[in-house]
């Protein structure tokens, strides 16, 4: 009984490690995700939108992961940009610093992960304000 008490424990600790070890390279994002885009802040020109964001291994670093977003106009998606994030596995999170070409002020994305689901922000600076709220969701493919 001791015996097999003790391999289902190394059974359960080795599945328990190759699980962690899988998800923490942020494969368990990719995909589509879809939800709102709300803008929040002071800028006029802020439109809110559904959004529809594509996750993968990013072409140019494979420790990163890009978002490609799209925003859903008459009922069809219109490509907005893509960007890399830094993944931390630990806090649960996307993080991407930019510039803003018209600006050439600072812009940061943070979305925290949170099993099937994602919020974010971007934050613009100098003036430190939150320019838009995102919540998404995963899109369940369908099994064959």
């Amino acid at each position: 009984m001791r015996l097999l008490l003790g391999t289902l424990f190394i059974a359960s600790t080795l599945v328990t490690a190759a699980c962690g070890q899988s998800r923490s390279d942020g494969s368990q994002l990719f995909g589509d995700w879809t939800g709102e885009s709300k803008c929040s802040g002071t800028n006029p020109s802020c439109h809110d939108e559904v959004v529809i964001y594509h996750i993968s291994r990013s072409k140019t670093d494979p420790k990163k992961i890009t978002i490609g977003a799209d925003k859903i106009v008459d009922g069809k998606p219109d490509f907005m940009g893509s960007f890399d994030c830094d993944y931390d596995a630990t806090k649960q999170t996307l993080t991407s610093e930019f510039t803003i070409p018209r600006t050439g002020g600072k812009g940061v994305w943070l979305f925290k992960i949170e099993g099937e689901k994602m919020v974010g922000t971007l934050t613009v600076f100098p003036e430190n304000e939150i320019g838009r709220k995102v919540n998404v969701s995963k899109v369940k493919t369908p099994k064959p």
